[in-house]
């Protein structure tokens, strides 16, 4: 998800909108709440669409059969606007995955995963086409993965789109190839044993973690759909049957969704998702409620913001009945000029102002951000200073003479921010400001996902404060503007997402179940029932060079050379640091893991070699 942009409705109907969810070929798919607290998928229709007098008449015709689709692995159409100028239709939410992202993440599923998959799929066909409706587009994203089962998306709502001239031009048909029957390939009246086909072709890739139909093109595929066997070998031989009966050429030869059930019913293992995926759905709900709650947090921020301008336009108003219109105009420039210094009243954006990609945010240049963001409120006296990861410090004479010390870091976490700092009423880059009472440290929080904070602090009490803020104000700008970028060798260990090198299943067996990830950008840090593990690849001091404590013991992992700190405290921790690559004098890219087990778990160092041992081939050479 990602957060609204300026062109995109904060209200439909009575429904706030909270994140922007994705957009296909018929509409924008937004987050919305409704009044009672309730999560929707609001699907806004495009503005071509909306201007299409037919589409109009089909998109009504299509919901009223949606409306009276039940159960309890399809989503419910909770409110619609057919009439507005652009048509919305708000579902049901459901904070889970898709099942084609799920299947990419964590490979086929098992024989009970595929039990719960089939199970649940023929029951929303029976729903759907109870309702008089065939889906059409029934493929794996439109299959989102619940932790009791799945349920079928955009049921119907497909039949909408069919006659629109820019969708089905060149004689092309709606749905996707690799899950299309046959005869809709063909373009030829469709039934309910469409939907059965596709079924199959979903159950056969969730199978194996590849498509029936093989085909690295659109025609190839089409034409393995209409003239090829199915690839079914690796499917379980308790669903095999069925599948390739689901995958039949001739429409009249597939089961129904009954006989699907009945099927699925008989098959001898427990209907539940493995660990992995159960981890990956886990994941995927939290996401929503961060969007939640962080929107709800900046209405009130903005509510605030906008009582504090009417009070200044209400002094205004006082100042203009009793001044002289000469000493009106005087008073207005200057505060009209104040104003325009104010956080909170920048013009209107595109779009938000900081959204870095993933790699930007890691190829961050800290220093060059702190050095350029600090010299218009005083004069560098001293060295920008890197040494701890993720942060940049330096100190400074300010334009009153006072010598202060100022630090900017980048990746906090998010959910300290929301639990113990407060909002200060100031904005930066359409983000709150937050703050601690006692202290002048600044902090913003991206809106993207996973968010990023940002922290600045400027020694000094009340008017460190007042630094902070302007501090915090040219960072955000820079951010949103052209962010400084470190310039390093393409084989740098710094241009990598640490977690993104480590597989799911490595995290469950390491980790235990219910992982968590904070620490983004600059390290990778996930935190599970058993463990804790965190990953960083960062320019450091060479390991192998003698500290306080001398040089510190060595093991060796998979032929290369790790460098061991252990830890016997409360949180049993062991750490491996390999180095990389040298760069210049004592310092070298390092690869660190740090495992922390919990309460009595046993093995960490072993652990944390797995984890490297799982790092090392994927790193640059």
């Amino acid at each position: 998800m990602k957060g609204l942009g300026s062109q995109d409705p904060r209200q439909l109907g009575r429904n706030r909108m909270v994140a922007v969810i994705g957009q296909g070929g018929m509409g924008r798919v937004l987050l919305g709440e409704s009044p009672t607290g309730r999560l929707l998928a609001v699907k806004q229709i495009h503005r071509h669409l909306a201007n299409d007098v037919e589409f109009r008449e089909r998109f009504r015709r299509e919901i009223a059969a949606s409306r009276r689709v039940t159960g309890a692995y399809s989503v419910a159409v909770v409110d619609c606007d057919t009439e507005s100028e652009t048509p919305w239709l708000a579902t049901e939410y459901i904070p889970g995955p898709g099942l084609g992202a799920v299947i990419e993440a964590t490979g086929p599923l098992s024989l009970g995963g595929l039990r719960l998959l089939a199970a649940g799929l023929a029951s929303a066909l029976i729903e759907i086409h109870r309702a008089g409706l065939i889906h059409r587009d029934l493929k794996p994203a439109n299959v989102l993965l619940a932790p009791d089962g799945p349920r079928v998306i955009d049921f119907g709502i497909a039949r909408a789109l069919e006659g629109d001239a820019q969708l089905t031009m060149t004689g092309s048909v709606i749905g996707s190839p690799a899950f299309m029957s046959p005869e809709q390939a063909q373009g030829q009246p469709l039934t309910p044993a469409a939907d059965v086909f596709s079924v199959g072709a979903i159950l056969a890739l969730a199978a194996s973690g590849h498509n029936p139909f093989a085909g690295t093109s659109t025609p190839q595929v089409l034409f393995s759909v209409l003239n090829s066997s199915p690839d079914t070998s690796r499917v379980p031989d308790a669903l095999r049957d069925i599948v390739e009966r689901c995958l039949a050429k001739n429409p009249e030869h597939r089961p129904t969704p009954e006989q699907l059930l009945d099927v699925a019913g008989k098959i001898e293992a427990e209907p539940v998702w493995p660990g992995a995926v159960r981890d990956v759905i886990a994941e995927h709900g939290t996401d929503s409620g961060w969007w939640v709650e962080t929107t709800a947090k900046h209405a009130r921020y903005e509510a605030q913001l906008a009582g504090l301008r009417a009070q200044r336009r209400g002094r205004l108003r006082v100042l203009a009945a009793a001044g002289a219109s000469l000493i009106l105009l005087v008073v207005t420039g200057v505060t009209a000029h104040q104003w325009a210094q104010q956080s909170g009243h920048a013009a209107p954006a595109s779009d938000l102002s900081v959204a870095l990609t993933s790699e930007q945010w890691q190829l961050l240049d800290l220093c060059t951000l702190l050095d350029k963001s600090i010299s218009q409120n005083g004069m560098r006296t001293g060295d920008l200073s890197n040494s701890t990861p993720g942060q940049c410090s330096a100190p400074y004479t300010d334009t009153g003479g006072t010598k202060r010390s100022v630090v900017l870091s980048v990746g906090a976490s998010a959910t300290e921010t929301l639990n113990q700092w407060t909002p200060t009423g100031a904005v930066a880059g359409w983000m709150p400001i937050y703050g601690k009472s006692s202290m002048c440290d600044r902090r913003v929080m991206t809106q993207t996902r996973p968010p990023v904070t940002v922290e600045v602090t400027v020694s000094g009490k009340s008017d460190g404060c007042k630094l902070s803020d302007s501090a915090m104000l040219a960072v955000v700008n820079r951010l949103g503007v052209n962010p400084p970028q470190l310039s390093l060798p393409a084989n740098s260990i710094r241009r990598l997402d640490a977690c993104a090198l480590l597989n799911t299943q490595l995290r469950t067996e390491v980790l235990g179940g219910d992982i968590e990830r904070t620490g983004f950008p600059y390290a990778c840090s996930l935190n599970g029932s058993d463990a804790m593990a965190t990953v960083e690849f960062t320019e450091r001091m060479r390991p192998d060079k003698a500290g306080i404590n001398g040089i510190p013991p060595s093991v060796q992992v998979d032929g290369v050379t790790a460098y061991i700190e252990d830890n016997d405290g409360p949180y049993h921790s062991c750490a491996l640091k390999y180095m990389v690559r040298p760069t210049n004098g004592d310092m070298a890219e390092v690869a660190a893991v740090r495992i922390y087990t919990h309460d009595n778990v046993s093995g960490t160092c072993d652990r944390a070699k797995r984890v490297l041992s799982s790092l090392l081939p994927q790193l640059p050479k």
